[in-house]
């Protein structure tokens, strides 16, 4: 059985230690409650701050080892880990991020390391998305384990994306308010700073991003009841896509103002590459400038890849008539994607009610709905 007092005695004594030895991670650990529980295995933290510790696997590790423990659960919330594992396997993901995380902490000299933990030198160099392998599960029980919670509130239910982006800013701010605490107290090191600009700014390239959010929607299956019709004429018949099950409707937006033009290629493979891995019931390329020109629909389906787009047009740029154009479609869309510089009249659209991602080579600004991601230079 197990001695509560004497494992809140030594949790307490952990965090007074690190406010006094390492103020980041002991301003950062004092904001967030524990529950002492034996749901988890040995620690975790919820994706809306709350810690549990399990007292069995507490109570035969040091105050040192403690300081460790709190030091790492707090981690995980000020990188919004459990927002951020998106459709990553939940074991590899929390592999990621403890390597992560517990790169940083014995960088930095707080506790001792906890046996059996996930290691990997200069880790903290990286943000975990970089790290993260969908076949590595080498953290097993070991070290603290598993301890990322599911992206859900405290009555688990899923998060909206109103409360994602209200839990990533109260995060970004705790975070900064404990880095002006042990800056002022000259004991904030280099690497914690790199790892709040890190936090911030998860460097993840944009094409990327967009595969793992179309990668959200696949579903598989092949059926020989359609044949790929890539290889009839060649007297050859392999199994087409069973589009039943795939993902549905995707209208891929083409803004054909002349600033777009040398983005051509990268937009074109990037649509290939979506086209090939997510197999789309259709995808239907809607191409505008200031307008949708007479022949600016053009239609594939896996089967036609690999595709090559078109660019029709040249002039200014209007978002508007894509979207009515979309109001007017008869057809269910799973999603929409803009590939655009970004310049145009964001500022008089409406919330057309389907997943939007805008994808931009320069403004980035004035969106009201719908995801953004930037190209940066060279992509």
């Amino acid at each position: 059985m197990t001695d509560q007092v004497e494992i809140e005695r030594k949790v307490s004594k952990a965090k007074a230690l690190l406010i006094l030895d390492h103020p980041f991670f002991g301003t950062a650990v004092s904001r967030r409650p524990i529950i002492y529980t034996d749901t988890v295995p040995t620690a975790g933290m919820s994706a809306v701050g709350q810690m549990y510790i399990n007292p069995v696997f507490v109570e035969p590790l040091t105050v040192k080892n403690i300081m460790f423990l709190l030091a790492h659960e707090a981690m995980h919330y000020m990188l919004c880990h459990a927002l951020r594992m998106q459709h990553r396997g939940h074991e590899p993901w929390n592999v990621a991020c403890d390597k992560v995380i517990n790169d940083t902490l014995v960088e930095a000299g707080v506790g001792d390391f906890i046996e059996g933990g996930v290691t990997m030198r200069d880790a903290r160099n990286y943000a975990a998305e970089e790290l993260y392998d969908e076949n590595d599960t080498e953290g097993g029980g070991g070290g603290i384990g598993p301890d990322i919670g599911p992206p859900v509130d405290g009555n688990g239910q899923p998060l909206d994306d109103s409360q994602v982006h209200q839990l990533e800013s109260e995060a970004r701010i705790e975070t900064i308010q404990s880095a002006k605490v042990a800056k002022a107290k000259g004991k904030l090191p280099a690497s914690i700073e790199r790892i709040i600009e890190d936090m911030l700014e998860v460097k993840t390239p944009w094409h990327e991003k967009l595969e793992r959010y179309m990668q959200q929607k696949i579903k598989d299956g092949y059926s020989w009841n359609r044949p790929n019709r890539r290889f009839v004429g060649a007297g050859v018949y392999l199994p087409g896509y069973d589009y039943v099950p795939k993902m549905g409707p995707v209208v891929l937006a083409m803004d054909t103002s002349g600033s777009t033009h040398d983005d051509i290629p990268a937009f074109n493979a990037h649509m290939n590459r979506i086209l090939e891995m997510c197999m789309p019931e259709k995808l239907t390329v809607v191409y505008c400038d200031y307008d949708i020109p007479e022949n600016g629909i053009d239609e594939f389906t896996p089967d036609d890849f690999p595709v090559k787009l078109r660019m029709p047009g040249g002039g200014g740029t209007r978002f508007k008539p894509v979207f009515d154009w979309l109001a007017n479609y008869d057809e269910e869309v799973e999603c929409l994607i803009y590939f655009t510089d970004g310049w145009g009249d964001q500022d008089v659209l409406e919330d057309p009610g389907i997943d939007t991602v805008w994808v931009t080579t320069d403004y980035e600004e004035g969106f009201t709905f719908g995801e953004v991601l930037k190209i940066e230079g060279g992509e």
